[in-house]
């Protein structure tokens, strides 16, 4: 089966709040969804861009079928995980840019300096990296 897949990681102690109002978005709104909400969590490490970075985290995934209209879902799923000082999973649907992932990330700054020296040109870089990572 093929499936769109939108993941985030919220503080672990923001977990029960977030599911909450997710169940919440869903059963107020029209949509029709047929995934189940998966959950998992991870201790804090240590890794600079790792989504639980410093904190110990819990992962909420969202999905459809593909071919189904997902924007409608993923936006209001990723409006309440980043209200919940969500990081997106980075090889998932998400919309976040730089901007954003440098205040939810304490450190992307030390990240990109690396990427700064080690790749000024950006031999590296693609329109999503630019987004994400900034030019």
């Amino acid at each position: 089966m093929r499936f769109v897949e939108m993941e985030y990681a919220v503080p672990r102690a923001a977990l029960v709040e977030a599911l909450r109002e997710l169940k919440s978005m869903i059963e107020r709104s029209p949509l029709r969804v047929s995934f189940p909400v998966e959950v998992r969590t991870a201790p804090a490490d240590d890794i600079t861009l790792s989504t639980a970075s410093g904190r110990d985290s819990a992962y909420i995934a969202v999905h459809l079928y593909k071919g189904t209209p997902m924007r409608r879902y993923f936006s209001a799923a990723e409006e309440i995980f980043t209200a919940h000082e969500g990081r997106p999973h980075w090889g998932k649907l998400h919309t976040r840019d730089a901007a954003y992932l440098a205040k939810a990330y304490p450190r992307f700054g030390e990240f990109t300096a690396l990427r700064d020296r080690l790749d000024p040109d950006r031999l590296f870089a693609n329109p999503y990296l630019r987004r994400v990572l900034g030019d």
